[in-house]
C-alpha cells in the first residue's frame, strides 16, 4: 500500500531509494535449546578448520573440559593438549565473529567468565574474548539505499575503532561524537553488548532542541577515482543545490530559524579506485585536497563528500549527529538526498509508517522504514519533516519557536496551517500509552498540511488539504515515529489524512478525535476523552543475575524473579502464577509461587534452582513463566542459562625437586575448576616417606586457589630416598587429586 505521491522521487535513478520494504534495526535473539551439552573427555579435537558443523556451545564446552585435563597432565602430555586447546580456542573465536552482527545475544550467552580464561595457557588467551570497559568516542552513521538502510554503531578508544553490536538498541539520545563508557564482550575489533543501557555518556554533544538553529557552515568536496574521473554534475550545480535549495528548504521548515552558507571546493582526484567502497579513505583524502587549496576545515559544521558512482551499495551515508558531522553523497546531488542526509546530521532518525490492514491501530502491523510519505526523511523527496521531528529539533515547543497545543481535557482545538510562520500552534500532542517499565510516553502528533512552499506538492491532494495528518511518537526512541492511515480501507498512501467530518477512536488511550473543518489556513479538531477502560497487557517478567552462572554440578543457584504488571489503570489487582521449565530431575522452587499487583506494580521473589549431582557438563537452560491468573493468555517469558562444570582439578608441585635432611619441604597444592582458582576448598595432604612411613596434614585454599604443606626433617627420623607428596582437594562435594615427588639426600 505504498503508492507515491506526486512528484515524489522525481530522479529515476532514486526513485526507489525510500520506496522499499521495512528493514528491522533490532538485532535477533535466538531461542535457546533446553538439552544439555556433553563435555568431550578426549584430548583429540579436530582442527579448527573441520568444526564447520560444530556450534559455538559445543566449542565452549570442548574448551573447558580440554584445559582440566591440561591443568592435570603432567608435563610430556601439555605440549599436545596445549595444541588441541589452540586449535579449538581458533576455531570459537572465528564463530563467535561471525554471529556478532546477527547474534550478539549468543556471543554474550557463551561468554567465558574471567576466571576461566586467565586459567587457559598463554598462547590460548589471544583467541578468547575479553569483557571490557572503554572509554572512547562514538560515531553513528546510517547507510541509505535502494534496497533500505543500516544503522551502525562505532566506537574509537585508544587509537582503535571497534563496531559495536547491540542486543537492544541504545538510546537515541546519543550522537556522533559523544564520548561514552561502555561495558561489553570483546571479540577481533567487534563488541557484543546487552543493551544499550550498557552505554553510558561521559559527555554529550550539543543536543537537538539547542544545536539546530541559525547559521550552518557546510564544506562541499567534489572528488573522483583514480580510475573514474567522471564528472556528473558541475561545482555551480552543487553550489546551488545546497546554499540555495536545501538550505531554503531548511529555512522554511525551521520557520526561518535554520539555514546553510559554506563552501564547495573540487572536483579532485584522490588515490582511491571506485571498485572499492571505503568512507574513511574518501573522507581523508577529501579533507586533505580541500586544505591544500586553501579550505579552513575548522570553520565548518558539517563535511559533504560528493563523488561519481562507485561500488558503495547506498546512495546517501550521513553521521547521525556530530561536530562536525559528515555526509557522503553517491552520484547524485539532490535536496532529496542531501536534506536527507543532513536531517540525520542534526540528529534525526527516519519517518516511518504502520499499515495495520483494515485498522488504523492494531496488533497486527507492519512499518515501513522510509514510509512516510510526507516527510523527507521518509519517502517524500521534497516535504517538510513531521510535527515529531520538528519538536526533536526544537523547530516546534521550543523556546520563540511556534507552539505545541498538548491535549489533556476535551474540546476543540485550532492547528495553524503546518508551513506557515507565526506563533499559533502548528499541531496538537494527545497522550496514546505510558510505558509501565520506564514511564516514557507515547504521543498522537495531529497537523495539518497546505499545499504551500515545499509542500507544494500536495496541491489536488484533497485527502491530506482537507483533513489532519496523525503520526505517533515516544519519547523513548526518536526511531519509533510512525505516520499511520486513517483511510485503512484504500490500498494507498496517498491519502492518509482523517477528513473533515471524520473520527479516529483509540478505545486503550480513550480518546475520539475527530477533524471538524480544514482549509488552507488550518484546521479544527475535536478532542474527546472517555473513562479509562480495562485493557489486558503481557506482563513484564526479568531474572537476575541474567548472565550464565559457571557452577558444579548439584549446586543451588538463587535468581531473583521481578514480574510487572501492565494493565492499563482502569483494570483491577491481577495474581501472577510462576512456573519454571528446568531439566527432568532438577529441582525448582519458588519463595512465592504467585505475585498480586495492581495495575503499573511490581514485585520480586526468588527462585532457587539445583541440578542433580549426576548432571552432566554443558550448557542448560532455564524458563519461567508468567502468567495472569485472571487471563492466562497474557503471559511473559524470559531465560537463563545454567552451566556446569565438574571438573576439580589438583595439580600438586614441589618447591625443589630435592632437599636435604637440615631443610624444610614446601609443597603447593593448586585447585581449579573449569580453570579458574577455587577459593576455600578443603586439602588434605598425604606424604609418604621413603620408608613407607605416612605423614598427614590439612590447609585451605586461599583466594588464588592454593594450600601449602611443609615439613621440617629430622636426621634422625627421616630416611634419605624419595618422597611421595599427594593432596586430595574438595568443595561442594566435589573432589580431585593430584601428587608429586622428591628426593630426600
Amino acid at each position: 500500500m505504498n503508492i507515491p505521491v506526486p512528484g515524489i522521487r522525481s530522479r529515476k535513478h532514486f526513485s526507489y531509494l525510500f520506496r522499499v520494504l521495512p528493514l528491522c534495526l533490532c538485532l535477533i535473539l535466538t531461542s535457546l535449546s533446553s538439552p544439555s551439552r556433553t563435555f568431550r573427555s578426549s584430548a583429540q579435537i579436530p582442527p579448527a578448520q573441520s568444526s564447520q558443523g560444530t556450534t559455538v556451545r559445543d566449542l565452549t564446552s570442548t574448551l573447558v573440559a580440554l584445559n582440566t585435563r591440561y591443568q592435570l597432565a603432567d608435563l610430556s602430555e601439555r605440549d599436545e593438549l596445549r595444541e588441541n586447546i589452540r586449535q579449538v580456542a581458533a576455531a570459537r573465536q572465528q564463530k563467535l565473529a561471525a554471529m556478532m552482527e546477527n547474534n550478539p545475544a549468543e556471543v554474550l550467552r557463551v561468554a567465558l567468565p574471567q576466571s576461566i580464561r586467565t586459567g587457559m595457557p598463554e598462547e590460548v588467551r589471544r583467541y578468547l574474548e575479553q569483557e571490557v570497559r572503554l572509554e572512547g568516542e562514538l560515531e553513528i552513521l546510517y547507510e541509505d539505499s535502494r534496497q533500505g538502510s543500516r544503522l551502525l554503531y562505532y566506537l574509537t578508544a585508544a587509537g582503535k575503532k571497534l563496531s559495536l553490536h547491540f542486543v537492544s538498541p541504545p538510546s537515541t539520545r546519543l550522537q556522533t561524537g559523544d564520548r561514552v563508557r561502555i561495558n561489553g564482550v570483546q571479540v577481533g575489533e567487534a563488541l557484543a553488548l546487552d543493551s544499550g543501557n550498557n552505554v553510558t555518556s561521559v559527555s554529550s554533544v550539543v543536543r537537538v532542541n539547542t544545536n539546530t538553529f541559525g547559521e550552518h557552515k557546510v564544506l562541499v568536496i567534489l572528488v573522483n577515482f583514480q580510475d573514474k574521473q567522471t564528472q556528473p554534475f558541475t561545482v555551480e550545480s552543487a553550489r546551488n543545490v545546497i546554499f540555495g535549495t536545501t538550505s531554503n528548504f531548511f529555512r522554511e521548515a525551521s520557520y526561518g530559524q535554520t539555514w546553510l552558507t559554506g563552501d564547495v571546493y573540487g572536483w579532485f582526484t584522490i588515490p582511491v579506485s571506485y571498485t572499492t567502497c571505503d568512507t574513511t579513505a574518501i573522507a581523508n583524502y577529501a579533507k586533505q585536497a580541500a586544505a591544500a587549496a586553501g579550505a579552513n576545515l575548522s570553520a565548518y559544521n558539517h563535511y559533504v563528500y560528493a563523488f561519481p558512482s562507485n561500488t558503495c551499495s547506498w546512495t546517501g551515508h550521513g553521521t547521525v549527529g556530530g561536530n562536525p558531522s559528515e555526509v557522503w553523497i553517491n552520484d547524485w546531488f539532490e535536496l532529496g538526498i542531501v536534506g536527507h542526509e543532513l536531517g540525520h546530521n542534526f540528529g534525526l532518525y527516519h519517518s516511518r509508517s504502520m499499515d495495520c490492514g483494515s485498522a488504523v491501530i492494531g496488533g497486527n502491523c507492519t512499518t515501513d522504514e522510509y514510509g512516510d510519505t510526507l516527510d523527507i526523511m521518509g519517502d517524500a523527496d521534497v516535504a517538510h519533516f513531521n510535527l515529531f521531528q520538528k519538536e526533536r529539533l526544537g523547530w516546534v515547543n521550543y523556546g520563540s519557536s511556534p507552539p505545541i497545543t498538548t491535549v489533556t481535557s476535551s474540546g476543540s482545538y485550532w492547528v495553524d496551517a503546518y508551513e506557515q510562520t507565526g506563533s499559533t500552534a502548528k499541531g496538537l500532542k494527545i497522550l496514546k500509552s505510558t510505558d509501565p517499565a520506564t514511564g516514557k510516553k507515547t504521543w498522537y502528533y495531529i497537523e495539518h498540511r497546505s499545499a504551500s512552499g515545499f509542500d507544494s506538492f500536495l496541491s489536488g491532494n484533497s485527502n491530506v488539504l482537507n483533513g489532519v495528518v496523525v503520526h505517533t511518537g515516544s519519547e523513548a526512541s526518536g526511531q519509533e515515529i510512525y505516520l499511520l492511515d486513517l483511510t485503512p480501507a484504500t490500498a494507498s498512501w496517498y491519502d492518509p489524512a482523517l477528513v473533515a467530518g471524520q473520527s479516529f477512536s483509540d478505545s486503550a488511550a480513550g480518546v475520539t478525535i475527530t477533524t471538524v473543518s480544514a482549509d488552507s489556513t488550518g484546521a479544527m479538531v475535536n478532542v474527546s476523552f472517555a473513562p479509562q477502560p480495562c485493557t489486558r497487557a503481557n506482563p513484564t517478567l526479568t531474572l537476575s543475575p541474567s548472565q550464565s552462572q559457571w557452577v558444579t554440578a548439584g549446586t543451588t543457584v538463587s535468581y531473583t524473579i521481578t514480574v510487572r504488571n501492565n494493565d492499563s489503570s482502569g483494570c483491577a489487582s491481577s495474581s501472577f502464577n510462576l512456573q519454571a521449565n528446568v531439566p527432568s530431575g532438577w529441582a525448582a522452587t519458588f519463595a512465592a509461587p504467585s505475585l498480586i499487583l495492581s495495575p503499573g506494580g511490581s514485585a520480586s521473589t526468588t527462585l532457587q534452582v539445583t541440578s542433580p549431582a549426576w548432571a552432566t557438563d554443558g550448557f542448560y537452560n532455564l524458563g519461567v513463566t508468567a502468567a495472569n491468573s485472571s487471563v492466562a493468555a497474557y503471559t511473559a517469558t524470559s531465560s537463563v542459562t545454567y552451566v556446569i562444570v565438574s571438573s576439580l582439578g589438583v595439580t600438586v608441585s614441589s618447591e625443589s625437586p630435592s632437599y636435604t635432611r637440615n631443610q624444610t619441604a614446601s609443597v603447593t597444592a593448586s585447585v581449579r575448576a573449569g580453570g579458574s582458582p577455587v577459593s576455600g576448598a578443603s586439602v588434605a595432604f598425604t606424604m609418604t616417606r621413603s620408608d613407607g612411613a605416612v605423614v598427614t596434614s590439612t590447609a585451605s585454599t586461599g583466594a588464588n586457589g592454593t594450600a601449602v604443606f611443609r615439613y621440617s626433617f629430622n636426621r634422625k627420623r627421616d630416611p634419605t630416598g624419595t618422597y611421595q607428596v599427594r593432596a586430595v582437594a574438595s568443595v561442594n562435594g566435589l573432589s580431585g587429586s593430584g601428587q608429586t615427588s622428591f628426593v630426600v639426600k
